[in-house]
């Protein structure tokens, strides 16, 4: 495993401890890995890579406040056939180092873009969980010359507005009890986060750090793709959607998106909520991998 790190701002006691806490996560990784950064005109883009070099390459866009971390249910069957990048999105609460925060959605295709052009990536498979999902999406409309196929899995709007509970729940994250009741109401009672990750989720929403605590832009993220939008769609795409969803109906979800997207294939995943890569791993991992193959 090798870490080549750029220089790193000094951080102040919350980033160290959250740095510590992703360490912690990080030996829950089941496969050889290595760590590396690439430069993006917004920043310093952490990376951590897994599987054959030579395999064909797949990206992994976590969500938020989750980190690139969370694939370690899913990182050994994923890296058995492809050579995976699970990339720490910038500005969110992870190891990439933003130096501009880029909040637009034009920003994001375009660190992206960079990321790919770093990693000597002409075209690539995606995957991408909530605000991953969100990424992948605006990706595929902006890029889609160097997306060979994509998976969404419970992505943040992108196709339904959130429910009112989410900004209630996720505003509350730092009050008293925020990170366990945020939990519950996601996850509850199917699934219990793994201690070491656990504890670096709430690192990550103690962790005061002013950039990446900024409002995003006006046309940032989060946000519902029109019509027009999702129509013209030309990367081959697959959405998955947790029965026990909270952030908005998965099946009203499902049915705009299967509507509109053309050639998407759509489903909904049983006992699972909004993190299915974690709560369903091995149903997950294997209908990814079976359309990625095709």
């Amino acid at each position: 495993m090798s870490n080549r790190l750029p220089i790193i701002p000094a951080l102040n006691d919350s980033g160290i401890h959250y740095y510590q806490t992703y360490d912690e996560s990080l030996a829950l990784w089941p496969v050889h890995y290595e760590t590396f950064y690439v430069p993006t005109r917004f920043g310093q883009t952490h990376i951590i890579a897994s599987g054959p070099k030579e395999a064909p390459p797949l990206i992994l866009l976590h969500g938020a406040l989750f980190s690139s971390t969370m694939w370690y249910p899913n990182i050994a069957d994923w890296s058995s056939k492809y050579r995976t990048y699970a990339i720490d999105i910038i500005g969110d609460k992870n190891k990439s180092i933003p130096t501009d925060l880029c909040g637009t959605r034009a920003g994001y295709a375009d660190w992206l873009l960079d990321v790919f052009d770093n990693l000597g990536i002409e075209k690539s498979h995606l995957i991408g969980l909530s605000l991953g999902g969100l990424h992948t999406m605006n990706f595929v409309l902006r890029a889609s010359e160097r997306v060979e196929s994509a998976v969404i899995l419970s992505p943040a709007e992108t196709f339904l507005s959130f429910y009112q509970d989410f900004y209630k729940y996720a505003l509350g994250l730092i009050g008293s009890n925020g990170v366990e009741n945020f939990l519950n109401w996601m996850m509850g009672d199917r699934y219990v986060l793994h201690p070491n990750f656990g504890k670096q989720f709430y690192a990550g929403v103690m962790w005061q750090d002013e950039l990446r605590n900024q409002k995003p832009k006006a046309d940032g993220f989060p946000y519902v793709f029109t019509d027009d939008e999702l129509k013209s769609v030309k990367a081959p795409i697959l959405l998955l959607l947790g029965e026990h969803e909270v952030i908005y109906d998965p099946h009203s979800a499902l049915h705009r998106a299967s509507t509109l997207v053309p050639g998407i294939e759509a489903e909904i995943v049983k006992n699972a909520g909004h993190v299915l890569s974690m709560e369903q791993p091995e149903y997950v991992n294997e209908r990814i991998l079976s359309f990625l193959s095709k």
